[in-house]
């Protein structure tokens, strides 16, 4: 991201609560926190380096499934690896108004807890052809070979994980420093390792 390159220490477990306010119905708020564990299980699955726990109470969490109301079509919303006490991962109403999304929302989450493992998208280092500059403008490194079908790629139908994603956040949660003690590197940019709140 520029200066630093994200992640959580290794071997951290990331704790979430889900939040009922704000939904517009008590099913969808549950609907919701289904598909995340679903999705939370998935990543736990693969054993990355890190993992996913469900907590009871927002005192214990790292972060909050909350609603995040209406968007210009977003439909969820992560966050960085970061020192917050409490972040938020915001689901969206077209979430729930769109069948296909709403179908494959735990994969949509795939995505979301990607970018909370401190992945970024995959075409961040593309060229925009309408403006000849790089899609995002947070600096990215590439660790692992380019799919453009990995999970951190937007596509027409909800994405899933492939195993290049595997394969590259778990190299990325086991770089460590080396003999001299100097931070790990990915490319010329510092690891910084959050602990979760």
């Amino acid at each position: 991201m520029g200066r630093e390159c994200p992640r959580w220490v290794p071997g951290s477990t990331i704790k979430w609560v889900a939040w009922k306010q704000g939904f517009k119905t008590p099913e969808d708020a549950d609907y919701a926190a289904q598909h995340l564990h679903l999705a939370c299980q998935k990543w736990n699955e693969f054993n990355i380096g890190v993992s996913f726990e469900w907590v009871e109470e927002t005192k214990d969490a790292t972060f909050a499934l909350c609603h995040g109301g209406d968007s210009d079509g977003t439909v969820a919303k992560g966050f960085f690896p970061n020192a917050n006490d409490l972040n938020l991962l915001r689901v969206y109403n077209p979430a729930f108004s769109k069948p296909r999304w709403k179908a494959g929302l735990w994969k949509v989450f795939t995505h979301e807890l990607g970018h909370i493992l401190g992945l970024r998208h995959e075409f961040a280092l593309d060229l925009n052809p309408a403006t000849g500059k790089v899609w995002e403008e947070a600096k990215a490194v590439q660790l692992g070979p380019r799919n453009e079908n990995s999970v951190m790629t937007y596509k027409r139908d909800p994405p899933e994980i492939q195993e290049s994603d595997v394969e590259s956040t778990r190299a990325f949660y086991a770089l460590r420093e080396d003999d001299d003690g100097n931070p790990p590197m990915v490319g010329l940019t510092e690891l910084a390792d959050y602990t979760p709140m």
